[in-house]
Formats: structure tokens, sequence, C-alpha cells
């Protein structure tokens, strides 16, 4: 049984898949996909704290291997001046063949488990057409909008009659906040960001709270170094492509 809710939006450039399925199958293979028109030679994936570029063609053993790679929040194929994410919430099987993107929404193997994926799915996957490329038309943003839909809370105001909108807020959009977490060794917290796109950024970080003291660390939050690019609440610091920074804050 498939039921789907296709949405368009009034003010928003996406359209969704709301989708359920009551999936009892052996030995089959359910997809999706979509013949575009874009005129491209590679497809961007978005992979844990990186993106990476796949052939869109088959032309060696290579590539005719990786039929099907993974993917995590999105793909995108872009050609200049337009293109089309697909944006997904759990879904993590790809292929591109030429001008068709194709996800993998379930499969039904007889093993390791014949009861594998076997039963009821609720998943959405959206279409994001956009002008420019992915990294100009804010793709990494709409993935983890999907992803992570806002919750509404009540916040009360402080004395002064003031509400604080963020827990924290990051300026730059290709740069994701990939960890917020209490130190496991000390009355700490840790922060890690991660640059997306192969920018060279700089970044301004509102924190919650006015900051004591803070090192920046590496991922096992060891092996401390000074970092001084901090005022009050507010961190500053510039980022290279790809890289992942790892900070330990010590709040008032």
């Amino acid at each position: 049984v498939v039921k789907q809710n296709i949405i368009i939006y009034d003010d928003l450039d996406r359209i969704d898949f709301d989708t359920y399925i009551g999936w009892h199958e052996k030995q089959k293979l359910l997809k999706v996909g979509f013949d575009v028109d874009i005129k491209a030679q590679k497809f961007t994936r978005d992979i844990a704290y990186a993106t990476i570029e796949s052939s869109n063609y088959r032309h060696n053993p290579y590539d005719k291997a990786k039929f099907e790679v993974s993917a995590h929040n999105f793909i995108d194929m872009s050609e200049d001046g337009y293109g089309l994410s697909i944006l997904n919430d759990c879904k993590y099987g790809y292929e591109v063949d030429r001008q068709r993107m194709i996800i993998t929404l379930l499969k039904a193997p007889m093993n390791p488990d014949s009861q594998s994926d076997r039963g009821d799915h609720y998943f959405t996957y959206s279409l994001y057409p956009h002008n420019d490329n992915w990294k100009d038309a804010g793709t990494i943003t709409r993935g983890l909008e999907l992803n992570n839909p806002f919750v509404p809370v009540q916040v009360p105001a402080n004395e002064g009659g003031e509400v604080k909108k963020s827990f924290i807020s990051v300026s730059a959009d290709n740069v994701t906040l990939e960890a917020l977490k209490k130190c496991e060794d000390e009355n700490a917290f840790i922060l890690r960001f991660v640059e997306k796109t192969g920018r060279r950024t700089k970044v301004s970080v509102d924190f919650f709270t006015a900051i004591k003291d803070m090192t920046e660390c590496n991922l096992l939050e060891r092996e401390d170094t000074a970092f001084d690019g901090f005022e009050g609440s507010n961190i500053s610091f510039e980022i290279d492509p790809f890289e992942i920074k790892t900070f330990k804050i010590f709040a008032e």
C-alpha cells in the first residue's frame, strides 16, 4: 500500500512527497525516479561533514560499480544558472543515470534478515528547484529545514522584558553546527562546526550566555589550544574549506 500527499506551497519553493507505505514484499526493491531537463556531467551529494561530487555517466567500471551511492540530506544536479535538489528526511540510497535522479525508498531482502523493512513506513522526500548552483541556492539550509522542522515552545521574558530568540545562531549558511553537548571530562560545552561547500568563511556565532573562557580542541575533546576569538557571548573565527572545528566553552 502506497499513499502520498503531494504538497505544493504558496510561499516555499519546494514540493513535498509526504509518504506512507505498508511494506510486506519479498525480494523487491522500491525506487522513485525523476527525469530532469538539466545538462550536467556530475551531481553533488551530502555526506557526513562534507559534500562530494559523483558522475552522472557510467563510462568505466569504477562508475558502473557505483550505480547507487549514499547521501544524507540531499543530492543536487545543477547546470549554469539552474538546478534541482532532492531532499529527504530518512532515505540514504541514491543514483543518477544521465538525466534521471533516483531515490531508493525500501527493499525486501531475505538475508541477513528476512523481515527487514517489513511494516509501516512514514517519510518525506522533496523537490527543490532553484536558480544558480546548490551553494548559492541554500540547498544545505533547505535540507536541514526538512530534517529539523521548527518546534514552537513558550519562552518567558527576562527582567527587561526581552526574549532571547535563539539558543545559538551561526552567521554563515555554509557552516553547520554539528554538535552541541556537554564535555565528557570537564564542566564545559562542546561546539563543533563544519564547512560544507568548499569556501573559506568568516563565521560569527552568538552563544546563549556569556563565555568565561574557551579553547579549540580535537574531536576527542583533547589537545586544547588557546582561543581568544570571543567577547561576551559572541564567537568569531575563520574556517577553511571542509574544515571541522571543535571548541570547548566554559560559560559564566
